[in-house]
């Protein structure tokens, strides 16, 4: 199987790319999981931001124009009804949260990245 080049992200060149309000919702994410899983490694994966525990994916924004998606790697063993399935994934565990307006979500993401980071660790 073939193994993804990750790097050590340049998060200023990728975020230069990105519209004002794109660029909004995913630096308001990023301060959002580092300060819910301060144990989190940020990477560029595929273009996105992943963020790895125990050198796995757990947790992964996907940007598109007017909205961000908040991606679980293990969100089928989430419980929310923010939680959506994209219906293109590989996996059957991956769920999305569609993110538009930060603030209105911010509790609820901050509650399924601690057990999303809960969950990595007993895994």
């Amino acid at each position: 199987m073939a193994r993804v080049k990750e790097r050590i992200i340049d998060v200023d060149n990728l975020l230069n790319k990105l519209e004002p309000e794109q660029k909004e919702i995913v630096q308001n994410l990023r301060a959002l999981v580092r300060a819910a899983v301060p144990e989190s490694v940020e990477v560029i994966k595929r273009g996105n931001l992943t963020y790895k525990l125990n050198n796995k994916d757990f947790v992964w924004i996907s940007y598109y124009q007017g909205h961000a998606d908040l991606v679980f790697a293990m969100g089928a063993s989430l419980d929310s009804d923010l939680l959506r399935s994209r219906g293109t994934e590989k996996s059957e565990n991956v769920r999305i949260v569609t993110i538009r307006n930060f603030e209105k979500t911010k509790l609820e993401l901050e509650r399924l990245l601690k057990l999303a980071a809960s969950l990595s660790f007993e895994h």
